[in-house]
């Protein structure tokens, strides 16, 4: 999910102390006192640093995030770098991670973004939004610092040059992954597109995902049968439901956010009675999803970029390593945005590792030449834009809960 939106606060992450070596996964290094603490505090109207020790030698990542929403890119973020000092940090010397909170403005992106350079950063994370990308993007290649985003997804994001990098996957990418699961897991024929009427940040997400569902559908064999449209913050859809049951599509796409989507599929299984299945984009990746659109949400699907429920025989190690990891820090399970920061983070400082030196063109080399990256997610390379290719997840809603129903690997 990838433009600017007000959605419901994420879940309540502790942020006043974290130490970098959790006690369900690194007692034994506490015990050999091998792991470092990382302690962050944070200051009301100040900017957290997460900072590795006592030592002054330290590596800065700077990182560009927004709260409310996303928020959990931060928190992503955090265990990484916990889990890279714990281990020793980039070759022996650990990592400081310089966070601030962007407000979703990208002019307040950009200036930050020039707050870190001059700080002294030798990497960036984020931001989390597609707009504030495009303002900071020609600042990291300016200065020839590795920039690799969060959250966003438009395919325009690395146009600032070949410093940006993206660890989301494209709208192109998503599009052609839920028109291919119609196609092939859905068997469906004819398909409905319901979205947000094109505006600066929603509407362009909505109408990139539309495209690319459109494009994918139709060249796999399929037809769209109608096509509607609702402004944003709209709450009453049945004139348009009422005009798509008419057409009797096999499958609704929605691509949109909360709250509009839980009340568009609401209204349409619960007062029109609709059969269709719904399906969606990774803005439904919402903590709100279920307790708004309630037991008609059943049997819907959306691909996103991560499942926080991932099963033995579908999901790497490293992904439930992750879960695993990120819910004993923060007592709540990962979301796609946490597993966005937290791959950032370790595909630049694994770059880092394997530079021969810290500078700019030697980490961007690094990253460009990543391949077979396992984490939250699976990478398996970069290609000539800079987009990850890499594995996305099809989640569907089962007896009121999310659950990963298919892993599209690279």
């Amino acid at each position: 999910m990838n433009y600017q939106r007000n959605m419901p606060e994420r879940a309540v992450i502790h942020r006043v102390t974290v130490y970098g070596a959790l006690a369900s996964l690194f007692l034994m290094c506490l015990m050999f006192s091998a792991c470092e603490r990382i302690q962050q505090t944070v200051v009301p109207g100040e900017q957290p640093t997460v900072s590795p020790g006592d030592s002054d030698e330290t590596i800065k990542i700077g990182m560009l995030y927004s709260l409310p929403a996303p928020g959990t890119t931060l928190s992503g973020a955090e265990l990484a770098v916990s889990e890279f000092n714990a281990a020793g940090g980039i070759n022996g010397v650990p990592i400081t991670l310089i966070a601030k909170d962007d407000g979703n403005e990208p002019e307040r992106s950009a200036e930050l973004a020039r707050e870190l350079i001059a700080e002294g950063v030798i990497g960036i994370v984020g931001p989390d939004w597609d707009p504030q990308s495009w303002a900071v993007g020609p600042l990291a290649q300016s200065a020839q610092i590795p920039m690799v985003t969060t959250y966003p997804t438009n395919p325009n994001n690395p146009d600032a040059g070949d410093f940006v990098f993206m660890s989301a996957y494209t709208d192109n990418y998503q599009g052609e992954l839920i028109a291919k699961f119609a196609l092939e897991s859905l068997e469906a024929t004819t398909a409905a597109i319901l979205s947000e009427q094109s505006t600066a940040y929603t509407g362009t997400y909505a109408e990139a995902l539309r495209e690319f569902f459109t494009n994918n559908f139709t060249a796999g064999g399929g037809t769209i049968v109608a096509q509607q449209f609702y402004e944003k913050d709209a709450t009453d859809f049945t004139t348009q439901l009422t005009a798509i049951a008419a057409a009797s599509p096999d499958v609704v796409f929605v691509p949109g956010f909360m709250p509009e989507v839980a009340h568009v599929i609401q209204q349409g299984k619960t007062a029109l009675g609709m059969t269709a299945t719904f399906l969606g984009g990774d803005g439904w990746d919402n903590p709100q999803l279920i307790p708004v659109g309630g037991a008609a949400l059943e049997g819907s699907f959306f691909v996103n970029h991560f499942a926080a429920q991932p099963e033995a025989n579908l999901t790497p190690e490293e992904a439930r390593q992750f879960v695993t990891a990120y819910t004993a820090m923060f007592g709540v399970p990962p979301d796609g945005p946490a597993s966005l920061g937290y791959d950032a983070v370790r595909i630049l400082a694994q770059a880092m590792q394997r530079a021969e030196t810290l500078t700019g063109p030697a980490i961007r080399d690094e990253i460009a030449a990543t391949m077979n990256y396992s984490g939250a997610s699976t990478i398996a390379r970069y290609d000539e834009n800079r987009y990850a290719i890499k594995s996305g997840v099809i989640n569907t809603i089962t007896d009121g809960v999310i659950q990963l129903h298919q892993v599209i690997t690279p």
